[in-house]
């Protein structure tokens, strides 16, 4: 017994020294089954152990910097204001140059702009004299048409006349037959006095009839078909000259909008015009105000500007110089012509502080789009994550919450840069030391490399995306492995503007093995999947947690009436006590999936969101499903959780000094994370606010 407790208090001492050294964050678990120690340590040593690395990990990676206070670090929104005010100095110069051009255009153009007005003059009197032509043309056709008009309708009377004589010749002679012709076929006028029994005047009135009758019988045809083609013609002439004048009226609203617009192309020309030397004298006058303004505005920064470098040179002790140093050997300067030297020659602390205001500014012109679904690369060729970001099982055999992601590779794997950025801090690997780098990225982004076993750049090197730097190590007993290392892995932490954020919000989950990823990541995965091969692929075999509907209240609905018990499947309660609080009801029936099966494991009646049941013995029971749910709602809005707007602050995954709703370290909440995400039909992340919006609440 005495002697493990040396060897435990020698193991902590030496772990102790190591971590105060080198600052090594990784560690592994004891034998199999044993949660409360590792290689000898009481998880509260580990937990003191852990804790410290962090802090001081933090300080080493955001407080110990060349540049730390406001005013230091204002350095670069100087830059970038006097590149800005310079770069539109630069517009301006090219702008009132254009506008001199264009004066000188104008000028110019005064002294033809009398005969363009009389061109204008001219041609809008000719397309004045053409309208009035075409109106008068219009009005001999109409006339035309009138009188063609007229004369087809006597020409229609005469053909109806004929055809009336036509049809009692024609009547006639049906009716008499062969009595009155003779045997040539000729009408013979003797027959028909004897044949007619009419007084005499009447038979002369009727030899004289027939004696025209034949006649009239040869002539009656040629006469009709005259008649019919001379209407046909005339038809036809009056058919012309209707669209002959429809063809004028056309070209004559053409010449009316052709004379509209050049009226109101010579109004535009005089408004134009007039004065318009002046208004160019004016506006380059505005612009020289404006440029003057922008020169005193750049000559303050830059006071301030040199005064920071002044200050900054003091507290590193190194000189400030332009361009060059004292012996004539050139160095690096920043776009204002400053650089860190010391007498002529570059002392470390100085050309460090360099070095480190020549990458800052670099990466501002390597911005990450956070727009878009996955803004980073995966460092390594990664298949599976072995331990996961705030891991539940790490939590609670270490006491500590893992701030990173371990991905399994083999040593000696290659590490590029996830996204642009310059070399940040190196802990060389060493043959029982921990060895690390951390780059630093645009948007507030830096990232941390754990196990490192081979180092392929210097401090302040500016890395581009995908750009090998490093080697993976991790195997016991290797360099830059550590004194405890579970194996050949990657560590790899992402921060945030300082805050420890989860990689895998920023990678394609579809480079790992579906099976192998942890359960609210798989919603990631297929949302990474959609993202990367649009429609060609079938994503029904990766849904694992089935919740069927077209649109979200179809999967509230099918979630309560599949997963629910019988008390607690009603949608209405559930959607009307939620909006009631004021609370998102797909979150709310997540909490209620998370805490008790939607009510099949209760601990006490109608309790479905545990609302004090306490892990000390407490309990707490309603009288029905919906006091059980007001009550879930009341408690997130009670003085303690009311102040919280996101699924991380309710657990200890995200909280972890604060009031939660939840002591889980992890469970709870990716069980939340995933239910959120069946039913809002896209992954959801950790920072989901599950609060709805007054014009939500209305709805």
């Amino acid at each position: 017994m005495q002697k493990q407790k040396i060897q435990r208090f020698i193991t902590f001492l030496s772990l102790s020294f190591f971590l105060t050294g080198t600052y090594a964050p990784s560690f592994v678990q004891a034998e199999q089954g044993d949660s409360t120690t590792i290689v000898g340590l009481k998880k509260s040593q580990t937990t003191q152990i852990l804790d410290s690395f962090k802090e001081k990990q933090e300080v080493l990676l955001f407080e110990n910097v060349p540049f730390s206070s406001d005013d230091e670090l204002g350095l670069f929104n100087a830059e970038r204001k006097m590149n800005s005010l310079s770069d539109i100095l630069k517009r301006i110069d090219s702008s009132k140059e254009q506008y001199k051009q264009q004066k000188r255009v104008v000028t110019r153009e005064k002294f033809t702009l009398k005969r363009m007005i009389a061109d204008l003059d001219a041609s809008i009197s000719e397309t004045e004299k053409y309208i009035s032509d075409t109106e008068e043309l219009i009005t001999d056709k109409n006339r035309e048409i009138a009188k063609y008009a007229m004369h087809i309708e006597e020409l229609n009377a005469k053909i109806e006349e004929n055809k009336t004589s036509i049809l009692r010749y024609l009547t006639y002679i049906y009716t008499k037959g062969d009595l009155v012709y003779d045997g040539a076929q000729n009408i013979d006028v003797l027959r028909s006095i004897i044949l007619n029994d009419g007084n005499l005047g009447e038979i002369f009135n009727d030899i004289h009839y027939k004696s025209i009758l034949e006649t009239a019988g040869q002539n009656f045809i040629e006469i009709h078909r005259d008649l019919v083609k001379e209407y046909y013609y005339n038809k036809e002439s009056l058919k012309k000259e209707k669209l002959a004048n429809v063809r004028l009226r056309g070209e004559l609203i053409a010449r009316n909008r052709d004379i509209s617009a050049q009226k109101q192309y010579k109004e535009q020309i005089l408004e134009v015009t007039k004065g318009q030397e002046a208004l160019y004298n004016q506006y380059i006058a505005t612009k020289q105000e404006s440029e003057e303004k922008i020169q005193i505005r750049i000559a303050n920064i830059s006071e301030e500007y040199t005064s920071v470098f002044a200050r900054l040179g003091d507290k590193y002790q190194c000189d400030i110089v332009g361009g060059s140093n004292g012996s004539g050997e050139t160095v690096a300067t920043t776009a204002s012509g400053y650089s860190f030297t010391a007498s002529g020659t570059l002392l470390d602390s100085c050309s460090d502080l360099q070095k480190f205001y020549t990458a800052e500014k670099k990466l501002i012109d390597y911005p990450i789009d956070e727009n878009i679904q996955n803004p980073l690369i995966w460092p390594v060729d990664a298949t599976r994550v072995s331990t996961y970001f705030h891991d539940e099982d790490y939590f609670k055999s270490l006491g500590s919450d893992h701030e990173a992601i371990d991905i399994p590779m083999p040593q000696g794997s290659d590490i590029v840069a996830p996204a642009a950025g310059y070399v940040y801090f190196i802990q060389p690997p060493t043959a029982t030391g921990y060895g690390y780098i951390a780059l630093k990225h645009s948007n507030g982004f830096v990232t941390v490399y754990g196990h490192i076993s081979e180092v392929l750049i210097n401090k302040f090197d500016f890395v581009d995306t995908g750009k090998l730097f490093a080697r993976t190590g991790g195997t016991p007993g290797t360099f830059g492995a550590g004194p405890m290392t579970s194996g050949a892995h990657l560590h790899f932490e992402l921060y945030k503007n300082r805050e420890s954020i989860d990689p895998l919000r920023y990678f394609d989950l579809t480079k790992l093995q579906y099976d192998s990823i942890e359960g609210k990541y798989q919603y990631k995965f297929v949302e990474d999947l959609k993202t990367r091969y649009g429609n060609k692929t079938n994503i029904s075999k990766y849904s694992k947690f089935l919740i069927a509907g077209s649109d979200e209240i179809e999967r509230q609905k099918y979630l309560l009436a599949n997963y629910a018990s019988p008390s607690f499947s009603n949608h209405d309660v559930w959607t009307e006590e939620a909006v009631g609080g004021k609370i998102d009801p797909s979150f709310l029936m997540c909490v209620g999936l998370a805490e008790s099966g939607l009510g099949n494991h209760l601990k006490t009646g109608f309790n479905v969101g545990n609302i004090g049941n306490t892990d000390s013995g407490g309990t707490y029971e309603f009288i029905s499903a919906r006091q059980g749910i007001y009550w879930m709602t009341k408690t997130l809005n009670n003085k303690f959780l009311g102040k919280y707007t996101t699924i991380d602050q309710l657990s200890r995954y995200g909280n972890k000094k604060g009031s939660i709703y939840a002591s889980s370290s992890s469970n709870w909440h990716n069980n939340v994370v995933r239910c959120l995400s069946a039913l809002k039909g896209k992954f959801v992340e950790d920072n989901f606010e599950f609060r709805l919006a007054e014009d939500e609440k209305d709805d």
